[in-house]
């Protein structure tokens, strides 16, 4: 009796021994915050692609959610302080260096060179490097686009303008106030991308913020460019952020939106009536205008039981075959060379006009180290400025100098 039931221990110990390892180990998540978990497109791509890690590693869940893009960077902002960073951290590129300079963010030189990624991603992969070393991996370096509406402009007899005079001329003649369009939507409420939507125009136009060394906000061309902008907006409805501004578009409302490649997804949503007449055209200026848009990191203190599956997870939407669908299911331009596929580009024409912008694009963004590194601080006091510009009768040259002045004393170059 005694040797039965030491046999029958033994073969529960074997059975046990056989168990696959993933049913041996807990379940592990990975947390994932994100502004873009329910973005129309780019949500659809970061779905599919979790799943299939999901599929391929059974036991791990990555947990995607969402939290807007107004409150996402100072949220990551307080986790990282706090020693509370998330597993897999995806960052506006743009608030890449005031993260890294806090030493945030895992080096990942000894993990990428031995992947294809160096060789066959755009050279704003650049962009990814602090102190020396490599910090993340870039998920899209854009062009801006024109998106405009056919029936509007035909209506006021203008044509998709190719100059910045041009542009003006067409937004002033589409803005009917008294019938609810407007010539222009465009964000006109507090918010980081009053920087992207004033930059355009000036760095679009071959001006900078800096020159020399030192802020250039008083050179007469930069406040003449600025005041161009501020015409423009006085043919845009007040207190719009993206979303608001991107729905009064598609609604048909609005004659042109400036925006990202990435908003072809959104527009695709627009009323049957309207969708004919919504299409995409190059920002008429000089000099295309972008940047680097987004990218994927790991945190420096990440346990070790999650180092190897986030990286994992990082070379999965870097591979040939996702950074296809990137392009296809988020309209966006992905970083990896060749990754359009021949059809889809006889397919979908627009496609074109996003991949000959991401590639010749410069960045609106500061490349001044101090402002990388202080971009939130830089972007909360432009930003105040830019709606002191849109939303009252202050001189532009006041503004800007009073700008100046505030960024000389908060955010020093030399």
């Amino acid at each position: 009796m005694k040797r039965r039931t030491l046999l029958a221990a033994g073969t529960a110990a074997a059975t046990l021994a056989a168990l696959p390892r993933a049913q041996a180990q807990a379940p592990i998540t990975l947390d994932f915050p994100s502004w873009q978990a329910e973005e129309p497109g780019v949500s659809a791509w970061w779905k599919a692609l979790i799943a299939e890690f999901e599929g391929a590693n059974p036991g791990v869940k990555i947990n995607l959610y969402s939290i807007p893009f107004a409150q996402y960077v100072q949220q990551q902002t307080v986790r990282f302080a706090g020693n509370n960073p998330p597993d897999i951290v995806h960052l506006p590129t743009r608030n890449f260096a005031a993260f890294a300079s806090q030493g945030w963010l895992a080096p990942i030189d000894d993990r990428i060179t031995k992947t294809d990624i160096l060789q066959n991603w755009t050279p704003l992969q650049g962009d990814m490097r602090w102190d020396g070393k490599t910090q993340g991996v870039l998920l899209m370096g854009y062009g801006s686009v024109l998106y405009y509406n056919e029936k509007l402009l035909a209506e006021a007899g203008v044509s998709v303008p190719t100059t910045p005079a041009e542009w003006l001329n067409a937004i002033e003649k589409t803005t009917k106030r008294d019938q609810g369009q407007f010539g222009l939507v465009a964000t006109s409420v507090e918010h980081p991308n009053l920087v992207v939507e004033t930059g355009t125009w000036l760095m679009g136009q071959g001006l900078d913020w800096v020159k020399g060394g030192k802020y250039a906000f008083t050179d007469p061309q930069v406040v003449a460019v600025v005041e161009q902008y501020r015409r423009a907006m006085r043919n845009a409805p007040p207190g719009m952020d993206s979303a608001k501004g991107r729905q009064l578009f598609i609604d048909g409302k609005a004659a042109f939106l400036r925006d990202g490649p990435w908003i072809w997804a959104f527009v695709e949503r627009a009323p049957e009536a309207v969708r004919a007449s919504l299409k995409v055209a190059r920002v008429p200026f000089p000099k295309e205008t972008g940047g680097t848009s987004n990218s994927i990191h790991m945190p420096a203190n990440l346990a070790a039981n999650k180092k190897d599956l986030v990286w994992k997870f990082i070379e999965l939407a870097a591979s040939p075959k996702w950074q296809s669908e990137y392009i296809l299911k988020a309209a966006s331009p992905a970083p990896r060379r060749g990754a359009l596929p021949a059809d889809a580009a006889a397919r979908l024409p627009h496609l074109k006009i996003v991949m000959d912008a991401a590639a010749t694009a410069s960045s609106v963004f500061p490349t001044n180290p101090a402002l990388q590194e202080g971009y939130n601080e830089y972007a909360s006091i432009f930003g105040r400025a830019m709606m002191r510009l849109i939303s009252t009768d202050e001189t532009t040259a006041n503004v800007l100098a009073n700008l100046q002045r505030e960024l000389e004393r908060a955010l020093p170059l030399a």
